[in-house]
């Protein structure tokens, strides 16, 4: 099942949900971008998201991904943008972090954290942020009180422990966060820069 995962999602330039546009608008919500030194991208795939960080942040950006297939194109992108000395790709798991203690600024997880769970991770991550540091994620989450018998068996099957995203904030907090901002991705980013890709 791995092995397919990894085959329909190599070629692609994202392995998930999102795009450039909402990955800065996420930034954007960021106080004093300019006084992060070190970041850490989380499940980042290949690194579509990480690039746009590397344009924004000029601090050190690490992205961590258990598939060295993804960590490989990630590398060879920053090797051609010339961002090897502050922007790396690693082959490691998002759930058992090769940081220090409070040694990061922003930690990045876009389309990742489901995989650990969405609270679990957020519990985790925490202890590696400094103080005033930022965790930006992304997630599916239920947008309405209803919930589709067919949609809700398929998120069921897949492992995925779907919430609302009052629910998401109300863990964050639990979690030690305090929280900024939301928003939901547009369709598009579901449709256009990830479902039609991966069926091409």
């Amino acid at each position: 099942m791995i092995d397919l995962v990894i085959e329909t999602h190599a070629g692609l330039q994202r392995q998930g949900p999102g795009s450039s546009e909402m990955t800065a608008k996420a930034l954007g919500f960021l106080d004093h971008i300019d006084s992060i030194k070190q970041v850490a991208d989380l499940g980042c795939g290949s690194g579509s998201q990480t690039m746009v960080l590397a344009q924004q942040i000029t601090g050190s950006i690490t992205g961590l991904d258990l598939f060295p297939n993804f960590i490989d194109i990630l590398n060879d992108n920053v090797k051609k943008e010339n961002l090897g000395e502050r922007v790396k790709g690693i082959v490691w798991s998002m759930d058992n972090l090769p940081f220090e203690k409070e040694e990061c600024d922003l930690i990045w997880s876009e389309g990742a954290i489901d995989n650990i769970g969405f609270e679990a991770g957020l519990t985790h991550w925490n202890g590696f942020l400094k103080k005033n540091g930022y965790v930006v994620v992304s997630c599916p989450s239920w947008l309405t009180e209803e919930h589709p018998g067919e949609i809700e068996k398929f998120w069921s099957e897949a492992g995925s422990g779907l919430d609302t995203i009052g629910h998401n904030i109300t863990a964050m907090q639990k979690s030690g966060y305090q929280f900024v901002a939301s928003f939901a991705l547009p369709e598009e980013c579901w449709t256009e820069h990830y479902f039609t890709p991966r069926e091409a």
